[in-house]
Order: C-alpha cells, then sequence, then structure tokens
C-alpha cells in the first residue's frame, strides 16, 4: 500500500541547502488548506480500500452462492454470514471515509470565505468547527456571526456613551469676495510725502592717516650749516 501511495499523500522533495527540513508553505491559509487536503486525502484513500475490500468479498459471496445451490451444509451457511457481516462493516467504513471527505470539503471552502474577513483567528475557528448542514456552507455559523457582530456593535454604542465627548473647536470663518474688497477699501497707503525722509549720516573715515614728519628738526639742523658760512665770508673779507 505504501509503494501505490494509500495511506498518505506524495510527499514534495526535499530540494535545498537543508534537505533534512520538511518544505512548508509561507502563508497560514495556505498551509491550512495543505492540511485539509492531506486529510481528505486519507479518507478518500480509506475509502477505496474499503470499496475494494468490499468488491473482493462480493466476489467470494458469489462462490459461496454456487455451493448453496446444491447440499448446502452448515459451514457454508456460517461462512455466507460471516463474509456478509464483514461486506456490511467495510461498506459502512466506506460511507464514513466519503462523508468525512465531503465534510473536508466544505470546511476548506468556509476557510477560502472567511481569509477575506478581517475575523481573528479564535473566531475562524469557531465558525469552522460549526456543524455541517445541507442549507448553506456556514450552516449555523451564518446566525451565530450575526448575532457577535450585533452585540459588538451594541457594545461599541455603549463605550461610546460612556466615553466624555470632546469639545470640538469651532471652524474659523472665512471672509467672503465682498468683505474681502470692502477691507481693502478701507485700507489706505500712508502717503510718502508727509514722512520725513532720513538725513544721510556723514560717513566716518576709519583708515588710519599716516604720520607727518615734524619739520623743526630739519630746521635745527640747517641753522648750524648757515652759521658756518657767514663765519668763512667774514675771514675772506678781512683778508
Amino acid at each position: 500500500m505504501e509503494r501505490l501511495g494509500l495511506p498518505r499523500i506524495p510527499p514534495i522533495p526535499k530540494v535545498g541547502p537543508s534537505p533534512s527540513r520538511n518544505p512548508t508553505l509561507p502563508a497560514k491559509s495556505d498551509r491550512f488548506q495543505s492540511a485539509m487536503t492531506k486529510k481528505s486525502y486519507k479518507a478518500t484513500a480509506l475509502s477505496a480500500r474499503a470499496l475494494n475490500v468490499s468488491s473482493l468479498l462480493t466476489a467470494y459471496q458469489a462462490e459461496l452462492g454456487e455451493d448453496l445451490s446444491g447440499s448446502p451444509g452448515a459451514a457454508t451457511l456460517d461462512e455466507m454470514a460471516a463474509v456478509t457481516d464483514i461486506c456490511l462493516r467495510v461498506q459502512r467504513c466506506a460511507v464514513q471515509a466519503t462523508g468525512k471527505v465531503m465534510g473536508i470539503m466544505v470546511v476548506q471552502e468556509r476557510a477560502r470565505w472567511l481569509n477575506l474577513t478581517n475575523l481573528p483567528d479564535r473566531e475562524k475557528e469557531d465558525v469552522l468547527d460549526m456543524p455541517i448542514v445541507p442549507e448553506g456552507i456556514f450552516g449555523s455559523a451564518l446566525a451565530s456571526m450575526q448575532r457577535r457582530c450585533e452585540t459588538k456593535k451594541k457594545e461599541d454604542e455603549a463605550l461610546h456613551l460612556c466615553l466624555p465627548r470632546r469639545v470640538q473647536p469651532l471652524p474659523s470663518q472665512q471672509q467672503s469676495f465682498t468683505q474681502a474688497v470692502s477691507n481693502s477699501a478701507r485700507f489706505k497707503a500712508p502717503d510718502k510725502q508727509s514722512q520725513p525722509t532720513p538725513s544721510p549720516q556723514p560717513r566716518l573715515e576709519t583708515r588710519a592717516s599716516w604720520p607727518r614728519k615734524s619739520t623743526v628738526p630739519a630746521a635745527a639742523h640747517a641753522q648750524p650749516t648757515q652759521n658756518f658760512g657767514q663765519q668763512s665770508r667774514k675771514k675772506k673779507r678781512a683778508a
């Protein structure tokens, strides 16, 4: 049976740097769908095995029926009764496995629709565990979800009533076009002639002037030379 793939779904080949680790799907919803698919495959495989056994027992019952046409013995009758009992048990197992597959498919369909909502995972699990009925995909879960939504809405309204209300500031009044025009007409520009013009201030020279040389020492040095020239002239006249 392992070679035929009846006990479990065929595994995914391990490819990558860590071949010892089983590959997994990244999203939680995808992992849930994969787990449901594996359960559905196992139930379908169980149903197939039960139907196979039932077909073999039915063929064996046909052989026993031929023996009953002649002179049936007590052993043949007991064997026929035992085979019939086993065949009924196997058929019941096949029916249960088929019903389980149908239930898993309904749960998968519920999960697909619940993934489009903003419900938390806890509420999603409660909805998935609801009994399955032929009236609707969600069954009694739909009425339960509606009751929860109404209860939550009432709780939110009660909470808003208990909380103090904030005083909203008044919106700022915007001026209309006529008001803006009237305000601009009231505004009078100041007269330029009435305003005194500021007198220009003298510019202060910050550059330091060069120091001037005094002429007194030069005149003092020039006097001895003049006296010496007058004395030499007097000596020439006396001679």
